[in-house]
């Protein structure tokens, strides 16, 4: 087992900067799925089927952030405990873990596929795209099983210190992704389908690749059959951590479900506002990537270090990832606001109303970026300690501004309203965040992170 797993001892900003490139690279290959998807469909299918693209995939993601969300509660765990060096406690935790998020990820798929039209048809998805949107919708979540498998894997792989075995796989699993597309789409014209083939099939590449490199190489994480116990503690906790990790994830896109029906409103005459949003949000996911990365990296180090007591070690470890963090914020508010066409560009025709209105969306919300970025240092700092709760209350405040504010301004501004409506959201997320951080340093509230043993 390699010494530089370990984020126990040692100098704190070079570890944290080695743990966050190759997270901020996944994060960021993550994205190209979505991106690789969109220029394909572009290209080889045309407008309307880029506005499905970007119905479905506010559906899809959903599940997607769920699971990541379910996972990195999980990994809080498997961090502390590796932390704490306690092995045969680690290997049952993954098993109980694969047990009971696999078990949910295989039941949101069954009704997914059930109540997809009802849930479509909730969303205010225009008849014109429905078939294509189920059509995606159809075969993308049957590889949510896949989605599920790889996060599960990779998560572990992160929460031990080991951030560069999955981000290979991931770019193996990119490549195939890119080539299957362009096969599929391009040469076999198999349409919208061609795209979720592609997503789908690379998802199980990149998964099974993880598991075998687990077997080979990370030996002391390979469950066998004396780990496979349904300990009742760790049901508790495992339940506990990825239950408000995945509800944390769940409030925020549910939300996100509610504005794209609100733009999906705007879009009866045309789908001008669905492009644009899909594009405009193509462009805030590859950023977020880098906050996402950010909150991962703190996550991960202050979990290891509370597994090994050292809660000064702990602190630092925040101040120094979170000032790395907002210092990437306001460096992409910046770029944000000043390259907002030409990044709409990258997935939209020149001179069309949604480029207009993707670019004025873009603007607007780059005066609040950074604070986006100050969100994702508090989150990898509570997720860190414990406090599963305090992520979820601040995620859900801040989803209930943005749908809330984009509903009441929506007629007045347009999309503009999400956009402003979401910077809002940010503002008291924020708030919410220093304001706890303050009381728990002073010893208020809330109370001190239950004991794992």
């Amino acid at each position: 087992m390699s010494r530089e797993l370990h984020l126990t001892a040692g100098p704190i900003t070079p570890q944290l900067v080695r743990l966050c490139i190759p997270l901020l690279c996944a994060n960021v290959l993550q994205q190209l799925y979505n991106i690789i998807n969109s220029l394909v469909v572009t290209h080889y299918i045309g407008d309307n089927a880029f506005a499905a693209l970007g119905v479905a995939e506010s559906v899809m993601n959903l599940f997607i952030y769920v699971i990541t969300g379910a996972c990195m509660g999980a990994s809080v765990l498997i961090a502390k405990f590796f932390g704490e060096k306690n092995f045969p406690r680690l290997r049952r935790q993954l098993y109980v873990s694969a047990v009971l998020m696999g078990g949910c990820t295989l039941g949101a798929v069954v009704l997914g596929q059930l109540f997809l039209i009802p849930l479509l048809r909730l969303i205010q998805t225009p008849e014109g795209l429905m078939a294509d949107v189920s059509a995606y919708l159809r075969i993308i979540l049957v590889g949510m099983l896949f989605t599920f498998t790889y996060n599960y894997l990779a998560s572990t792989l992160r929460a031990v210190g080991d951030t560069k075995a999955a981000l290979f796989f991931l770019l193996l699993s990119l490549g195939y992704n890119l080539a299957s597309a362009w096969l599929l789409v391009a040469v076999l014209d198999m349409g919208i389908r061609g795209t979720a083939l592609a997503t789908a099939s690379a998802q199980l590449l990149s998964s099974a690749l993880c598991f075998l490199y687990i077997r080979k190489r990370r030996s002391f994480l390979a469950i066998h059959r004396e780990d496979m116990k349904m300990e009742r503690g760790l049901i508790r906790l495992t339940s506990s951590y990825a239950a408000v990790s995945a509800l944390q994830q769940s409030s925020l896109y549910l939300g996100k479900l509610m504005i794209q029906s609100a733009v999906n409103g705007i879009s009866l005459v045309g789908t001008a506002p669905i492009s644009a949003f899909t594009a405009a949000t193509r462009v805030e996911n590859f950023i977020q990537a880098f906050g996402s990365s950010g909150c991962e990296a703190i996550a991960i180090f202050v979990a290891q270090n509370r597994g090994a007591g050292q809660k000064d070690r702990m602190l630092r470890g925040f101040a120094r990832g979170a000032t790395l963090v907002i210092s990437g914020g306001i460096l992409f508010s910046v770029l944000m606001h000043l390259f907002a066409v030409p990044l709409s560009t990258l997935f939209l025709e020149r001179g069309g109303e949604a480029l207009a209105l993707s670019a004025s969306y873009l603007q607007v919300v780059s005066w609040f970026y950074y604070l986006s970025f100050t969100g994702h240092s508090f989150v990898g700092w509570y997720r860190g300690e414990g406090r599963m709760n305090i992520t979820f209350l601040g995620t859900t405040m801040q989803i209930m501004v943005r749908v809330v504010g984009t509903y009441l301004l929506v007629d007045a501004l347009g999309l503009d309203a999400v956009a402003l409506s979401t910077g809002l959201g940010w503002v008291v997320i924020v708030l919410f965040q220093v304001v706890v951080f303050f009381l728990e340093r002073k010893g208020i509230w809330p109370k001190p992170a239950p004991h794992l043993s």
